[in-house]
């Protein structure tokens, strides 16, 4: 039994997944089928359908988190577990922000939490990943061999470049700053991005011949 629903869903997975991957890339098929307006209507018309059923999916398994979130805390709070403290304060900011913010984001009070609350907390964790970025670059600028001098190197020029004393400093250290960052470092980033798509098709694949099968775990 188990291994057949398995296998249900394996084909469910298949057939929804051609389906909304046609959905991207048919065009123009002018051909009807069975009086359905044309092939080409039919797969939009059945991928987008499909899509709206993850748009509910994904309401229902957002609603489910939440509610997980919830027991998960409760249970800490009603066992005494070392760091409950956190999940009180967890579970009443939950709630005040529920209330407060009944009435929509756009709402006075919605704002209110937005500009009062979520952004000075932004502003403080960014401030302090700051912090982090600096100690972790500071142990990045030790020379140990070739690669970290040429790292170093390239790191200095680009945040003396960034500056706008730079031009006093010396008067072509912003034009090598701008060449490092539009010709090794942009070239770099394309080669992440072409490896990450490549990937990323590559996992899709696998996942729509059902050689992976993340939906059965």
């Amino acid at each position: 039994m188990i291994r057949a629903g398995r296998i249900i869903a394996t084909v469910v997975a298949i057939v929804v997944g051609l389906f909304v991957l046609a959905n991207l890339f048919v065009t123009q098929w002018g051909r009807d089928i069975f009086g359905l307006g044309g092939l080409t209507q039919t797969v939009n018309g059945v991928g987008f359908f499909l899509v709206s059923w993850a748009a509910i999916v994904v309401a229902f398994a957002l609603l489910l988190g939440f509610a997980n979130v919830i027991s998960v805390h409760w249970s800490r709070i009603r066992t005494r577990q070392p760091g409950s403290i956190y999940s009180v304060v967890l579970l009443v900011s939950l709630t005040l922000t529920l209330i407060i913010g009944s009435g929509g984001p756009a709402s006075e009070n919605g704002q209110f939490v937005f500009r009062h609350i979520l952004q000075p907390l932004e502003a403080t964790f960014f401030a302090l990943l700051a912090i982090f970025i600096a100690t972790a670059a500071f142990r990045a600028f030790r020379v140990r061999n070739l690669e970290t001098f040429f790292f170093v190197l390239f790191a200095v020029i680009v945040l003396l470049g960034q500056i706008p004393l730079s031009i006093y400093i010396w008067p072509e250290l912003p034009i090598i700053k701008d060449w490092i960052i539009t010709v090794p470092t942009l070239a770099g980033v394309r080669g992440i991005l072409l490896g990450v798509a490549l990937g990323t098709i590559a996992t899709g694949l696998r996942v729509l011949i059902g050689a992976d099968r993340p939906y059965t775990d």
